[in-house]
């Protein structure tokens, strides 16, 4: 969708999608920090107003919210036009949104964190993964946010990406989108990974194509049309919950 194009702004400018909170609020808030105007939206208007007051609080100002759902294309259409109306361009592009398509069943919060909190490493996931069911509305409804979402998002934003004179893209994933297989991308060959247990089959699929070979960027970004490095993956570990619906049962 086309607006009206007003000329660039002069500071760099980021768009956080899912930056209400977590890592996607702690992005807003170093990017703020470092001078760059930032871009934070969220699902939820409420709860994104107050992620920008609160950092408005600790003295960032240069922090604005949009409210963006990013399956749905009239949502980010309205976004493209809020970015190029008042920026001209836009620098910088982090796909931070994601949900876990899972449902956990607790009958006692409480005995459920304090037992969690005797156990340590894969003995929690495992735990975690004998109470959890995988129904297909969550499944559906998670492939389509951390996959589709990134993928509408990234199209719709990419003109202007292309504005920029050094457009990034940086797309945040998780663990689970490591993979056990894998087809190379110019043949058929299935690459064979060391077998593991996976909580969430649904999150591992939809994560996964953040991670490698820029699979939602397919026929998107080719050679030549976006100047830009492409970001390496961080060596640590971040703790941060996901979306998760929890069911509690009396």
């Amino acid at each position: 969708m086309e607006g009206k194009v007003r000329c660039q702004y002069e500071k760099e400018v980021a768009v956080v999608t899912g930056g209400n909170r977590g890592i996607g609020l702690e992005i807003c808030r170093q990017l703020a920090a470092n001078g760059v105007m930032v871009v934070l939206t969220a699902r939820d208007e409420k709860k994104g107003t107050e992620a920008v007051k609160t950092l408005g609080a600790h003295g960032l100002s240069h922090v604005v919210f949009h409210q963006l759902e990013v399956s749905n294309q009239s949502s980010t259409a309205r976004l493209a036009d809020f970015i190029r109306e008042k920026y001209g361009k836009l620098d910088i592009l982090v796909n931070n949104a994601g949900i876990v398509g899972t449902t956990t069943e607790i009958s006692d919060p409480e005995s459920f964190q304090q037992e969690l909190a005797g156990m340590v490493g894969m003995e929690k996931l495992e735990w975690i993964r004998k109470h959890t069911t995988e129904p297909y509305e969550k499944a559906e409804e998670c492939l389509r946010t951390n996959y589709h979402g990134t993928k509408i998002v990234t199209e719709e934003l990419l003109p202007l990406l292309q504005s920029s004179s050094h457009g990034r893209i940086v797309n945040i994933s998780s663990y689970f989108g490591l993979l056990r297989r894998n087809f190379k991308r110019s043949s058929t060959t299935l690459i064979t990974y060391p077998k593991r247990d996976w909580m969430s089959y649904q999150n591992c699929s939809s994560r996964t194509t953040r991670m490698v070979n820029w699979n939602p960027m397919d026929g998107l970004l080719k050679e030549g049309t976006l100047h830009t490095k492409r970001p390496r993956l961080l060596p640590m570990l971040i703790r941060e919950s996901l979306q998760r619906s929890t069911q509690s049962y009396a």
